[in-house]
């Protein structure tokens, strides 16, 4: 809700109906028209008309709770534009801890959370065209351009800062940033190998990043998996069976999973290509082999193999 809404939402009468005109004084309220002056200016980056509204509030109405607050954006909005080049990593990591942290507090305060929604993915977007020179570095992840552009929402631009990092697909941290990128900009089928590697590569970290993806259609599949796998008391291990679950609640994934390359060595990865063989063996009618496909299955796991068998 912007200034204005928010400022309406406690100034109107009880009945608005029966009160046209006292509706209309409020509308026109001096103090609504300085804060949506200041809001405004804000927005659209420009910190000396930020400040002169500024002014015009405090003499005014010098007790606005929305000054201080917009004091804190004005002053990051004159560093921004104090910024000739890009930043360091050291610079990088600093303006990020004040954007999750006083800025974001402050936009919310000033602005109102749509607003301020809006606002921040703009000062994201802003930061991450700075850390165009920081390579890829496990200790400085925080103050690569990738993980700037995923908090804008900057899907493609994400996915193109994660792609100039070399062998990015055998690194947990960047497989799972270009995942994200892909996941949301192309749609599912495009990411899920991704994510397929990334729960075998890196359990735990993946299963972190499944809630942020906002597919309503994966958000039934885990809670099925979590019902069937004991997801609660472990290290966080039990998600690389996830895929070849996936496999075995939506056979029609089988096509958008294929891509994938499954680690042989370990059990998930092993399940997930018995899993996939046992569809390919059923389309073609092959019982024999099917046999011997299901009891390798079994052999891997118990309650994957009770999932497979569950429809048939």
């Amino acid at each position: 809700m912007g200034i204005v809404a928010t400022a309406m939402a406690h100034c109107r009468p009880p009945d608005i109906k029966t009160m046209p005109h006292q509706l209309d004084i409020f509308d026109d309220s001096r103090d609504v028209g300085l804060r949506n002056d200041l809001a405004q200016a804000l927005l659209d980056g420009q910190p000396d008309a930020a400040q002169a509204a500024a002014r015009t509030l405090q003499a005014e109405f010098g007790g606005d709770t929305v000054l201080a607050p917009a004091a804190l954006l004005i002053e990051h909005l004159v560093w921004q534009r104090s910024i000739t080049g890009p930043l360091d990593v050291a610079a990088l990591l600093d303006a990020r801890r004040r954007l999750e942290g006083p800025i974001a507090a402050a936009a919310a305060a000033a602005l109102g959370a749509r607003d301020a929604a809006a606002w921040l993915q703009g000062q994201w977007r802003w930061l991450a065209d700075r850390a165009a020179a920081v390579g890829w570095q496990p200790a400085q992840a925080d103050a690569h351009a990738a993980a700037l552009y995923l908090r804008a929402q900057a899907w493609q631009a994400a996915a193109q800062a994660v792609a100039r990092i070399e062998s990015w697909r055998r690194i947990p941290v960047p497989l799972l940033w270009m995942t994200q990128a892909r996941w949301r900009s192309e749609g599912a089928d495009a990411a899920w190998p991704l994510l397929a590697e990334a729960l075998w590569l890196a359990p735990a970290r993946a299963a972190a990043l499944l809630p942020q993806l906002a597919d309503a259609r994966l958000d039934k599949l885990v809670a099925r998996f979590e019902a069937q796998f004991d997801t609660t008391m472990g290290s966080g291990e039990e998600w690389a069976w996830l895929p070849a679950f996936v496999l075995v609640e939506q056979p029609l994934l089988a096509a958008a999973l294929a891509p994938a390359t499954a680690p042989a060595e370990a059990p998930p990865g092993q399940a997930f290509g018995a899993v996939m063989a046992l569809l390919r063996l059923e389309r073609q009618g092959r019982h024999h082999e099917i046999v011997a496909q299901r009891a390798r299955l079994r052999a891997l796991s118990a309650a994957l193999f009770a999932a497979y068998m569950a429809p048939r």
